[in-house]
């Protein structure tokens, strides 16, 4: 059984259409972090009135451009044989 794609789970979580506080709890980030990556292009919005709104895909792709922390140790270049 192969794990279910993260993308398809937030699209069945979330609707079409998101405000600043859907994207955050997407992120697991603060309404300020979502208005930063806005004002830094990081993350596509459009403006409504004073609030942002964001579609949900556009969303999910921007997250998953961003690479995931890895816990596991970088190769040391230093120990490279270079003969």
């Amino acid at each position: 059984m192969s794990k279910p794609d993260p993308a398809d789970e937030l699209r069945r979580l979330y609707p079409p259409l998101l405000t600043t506080a859907h994207v955050a709890e997407m992120m697991h980030s603060t309404i300020g972090d979502v208005r930063d990556k806005v004002h830094r292009r990081e993350l596509p919005a459009l403006r409504w009135g004073q609030q942002y709104r964001f579609f949900r895909d556009e969303v999910i792709d921007a997250l998953s451009r961003v690479e995931p922390d890895n816990d596991e140790e970088a190769p040391d270049d230093t120990e490279r044989d270079e003969t």
